[in-house]
């Protein structure tokens, strides 16, 4: 009986593939990977910044999700000066390690130097 599909076993195994699949699509969204769209209207309209310029278009998806984090932060939804200076911020440094990262080929900033 080894190896053989039983006539059952054929759709439990979709239906629990499709239940995997459908929980790991909305725990990827739920934790936002990336910059909404509303997020780059809010960089091109405050900061200036393009999805296609840098800093933005060379960040990792921690990066993005820490970015999205501080233009979403609930703590400065009353204080748009707040939320733009740590937007700014942020903006500074990822620039900052991307700069490094030129003059240092084939190293990170944040791994150990080779």
């Amino acid at each position: 009986m080894r190896g053989k599909i039983l006539p059952g076993q054929s759709l439990k195994f979709w239906i629990l593939l499709g239940a995997v699949v459908g929980s790991f699509a909305v725990t990827v969204s739920a934790f936002a990977f990336g910059l909404s769209d509303e997020d780059y209207v809010y960089l091109a309209t405050t900061h200036h910044v393009e999805r296609t310029n840098a800093p933005i278009f060379d960040i990792s998806p921690k990066e993005r999700s820490r970015l999205h984090s501080l233009i979403n932060d609930p703590r400065t939804t009353n204080d748009p000066s707040a939320r733009d200076k740590n937007v700014k911020d942020d903006l500074v440094e990822l620039l900052d390690h991307q700069i490094w990262e030129k003059s240092h080929p084939g190293q990170l900033w944040d791994q150990p130097k080779r």
